[in-house]
C-alpha cells in the first residue's frame, strides 16, 4: 500500500473518530440542557445528537471495511459501503424527525415557559464552536479523499449549525413572554431534518445505482484524449463512483494500421493522462481499429 493510500485511511479514520467523539460530547452536554430548560427546541438538538453519534459510529464501521482492498469475492472493491452508510443514515434521521415533529406539535397546542435558558445558550454555543470545529476537519478529508460518508456526515453537521442558531434564539425570546416559539421551532427543525434526510438517502441510493459522474467528467476526459495525436476519438464512455474509487470506460478510436505495440503505448498514455486528473480513478480502456489512410507496413522480425 503507498504512502498517499494509508494517508487517505488515517485522514478518513480521523474523521469518523472526530465525529464520534464531537457528537458524545454534545449528547452529555446537552441532556443536562433539556433537564434544565425542558424546551421542546433542545430535546430536538439533543436527539440529533444522538442521531449523529449513531450514524457516526455506522459511518466509521463503513469507512474502515470500505478500505479493504478487493478481493477474491469483492473484485472492485468495498468501496459501496460508504453509500450503504449514508442510506443508514437517512434512515436514523429521518426517524428522529418523526419524533421531534410529534414532540414539537405537543408543545405547540400546550406551551410552557423555559427555565434555565441562560444554560441552553451555553449548551448551544459550545456546541457550535465543536461543530464548526468538525466541519473543518471534515471538509478537509473530504477534498483530501472525496469520501462519499464523510460528505453525507459533512452535510448534516452543517445544518446543525443553524438549528444551533435557532435555538439561542428560541431561549432567549421565551423568556420574554414567546412561549409559542419553542414548539414552532421545534417543528421547523423537525422538518429541516427530514429533508437533510431525503437529500442523503437520495445520494446514496443513486450511487448504489452505479450513476454516472457529473457532467464535466466527460468534458475533461474528451479533453485529455483530444490531446494525444493518435487519437481519433473516444465512444461509449461509462462513469461511476464506488467510495473514493471512481470506474471510467471507454472505447478509443485509433488507426487501424497501428501496430498492435503503438496501440497499447497510445492507449497506455491515455490512461496514464486520465488518473492524472482523476488520482483514484479504475480505468479500462477497449481498443477501437479506424480505418484512415494508407496502410502501414510492418516490418517482420530480424531473425537472430
Amino acid at each position: 500500500m503507498s504512502d498517499g493510500t494509508n494517508r487517505e485511511h488515517r485522514l478518513l479514520l480521523l474523521a469518523a473518530l472526530s465525529s464520534v467523539a464531537t457528537a458524545l460530547v454534545l449528547i452529555a452536554a446537552k441532556s443536562v440542557a433539556w433537564v434544565m430548560t425542558g424546551s421542546v427546541s433542545m430535546l430536538a438538538s439533543l436527539v440529533d445528537s444522538v442521531m449523529d453519534s449513531m450514524a457516526s459510529l455506522i459511518n466509521f464501521v463503513a469507512i474502515r471495511y470500505s478500505l479493504v482492498p478487493a478481493d477474491e469475492e469483492h473484485r472492485f472493491g468495498h468501496g459501496k459501503a460508504e453509500a450503504l452508510a449514508g442510506l443508514g443514515q437517512a434512515v436514523f434521521i429521518a426517524g428522529s424527525s418523526v419524533f421531534l415533529i410529534h414532540q414539537s406539535t405537543l408543545k405547540l397546542m400546550n406551551p410552557t415557559p423555559i427555565e434555565a435558558s441562560a444554560v441552553g445558550i451555553g449548551v448551544m454555543v459550545l456546541s457550535i464552536a465543536l461543530t464548526f470545529g468538525l466541519l473543518l476537519i471534515q471538509r478537509y478529508v473530504i477534498r483530501r479523499t472525496g469520501s462519499t460518508a464523510i460528505e453525507a456526515d459533512s452535510l448534516h453537521y452543517v445544518s446543525d449549525l443553524a438549528v444551533n442558531v435557532g435555538i439561542i434564539a428560541v431561549l432567549a425570546l421565551s423568556s420574554m413572554g414567546w412561549l409559542w416559539l419553542d414548539g414552532a421551532v421545534g417543528l421547523a427543525i423537525a422538518l429541516f431534518i427530514l429533508r437533510s434526510a431525503w437529500q442523503i438517502a437520495s445520494e446514496s441510493v443513486q450511487l448504489l445505482l452505479d450513476r454516472e459522474m457529473p457532467g464535466d467528467v466527460r468534458t475533461r476526459i474528451s479533453a485529455i484524449v483530444s490531446s494525444h495525436h493518435d487519437a481519433l476519438g473516444f465512444h461509449d464512455l461509462r462513469t461511476r463512483q464506488s467510495g473514493r474509487t471512481c470506474f471510467i470506460q471507454l472505447h478509443l478510436d485509433m488507426d487501424q494500421n497501428l501496430t498492435l505495440r503503438m496501440a497499447h503505448d497510445l492507449a497506455d498514455r491515455v490512461e496514464r493522462d486520465i488518473k492524472k486528473d482523476f488520482p483514484s480513478a479504475d480505468v479500462i480502456i477497449h481498443l477501437d481499429p479506424v480505418a484512415v489512410g494508407p496502410k502501414v507496413r510492418v516490418e517482420p522480425p530480424q531473425a537472430p
